[in-house]
């Protein structure tokens, strides 16, 4: 008897964590932020590199200088968003799998061509795909701060 309480048990359990993700008819989701001041990296064609031959925008910098990276693995298939808002100047964001660019949010916010202080992505990620979240300064203020919320799909 004890040992088919015990089973049950273990059984409850290894079920409960491989219960879909949508609990009580609502969608789970993990949220979270992060950010840094960070010195700003308006890479130029004239420094060398074109931009996008190698890293997009001021992801050819260094990371903790100019950008910084918060990995993120999804434990189910779902919608990422990542968004940075009320910044002054420039800032953009990215998604990377790998060295593969995924998405990327890089409106203008200084100069003529003036876009609202905000940035968002949104891409679909599947179960166990670690990405890699950056947000960057190309040339703002030195406070960067992202926020990123992903929820699961059926």
């Amino acid at each position: 008897m004890r040992r088919s309480v015990a089973l049950f048990m273990v059984l409850a359990v290894v079920a409960s964590l491989g219960a879909p993700a949508v609990a009580g008819g609502k969608k789970k989701k993990i949220s979270g932020s992060f950010g840094a001041s960070l010195a700003p990296f308006p890479k130029l064609a004239a420094a060398g590199d074109a931009v996008g031959l190698t890293k997009p925008g001021c992801t050819a910098g260094e990371e903790n200088v100019h950008w910084v990276g918060h990995e993120f693995t999804p434990p189910a298939k779902g919608t990422l968003k990542l968004s940075m808002e009320g910044f002054t100047g420039d800032h953009d964001e990215y998604v990377f799998v790998g060295d593969l660019l995924l998405a990327r949010g890089d409106q203008e916010q200084v100069g003529q061509g003036m876009a609202p202080p905000n940035e968002d992505i949104t891409v679909s990620l599947k179960a166990k795909q670690t990405v890699l979240l950056v947000a960057c300064n190309w040339l703002g203020q030195p406070d960067v701060e992202a926020h990123y919320e992903f929820t699961f799909t059926k």
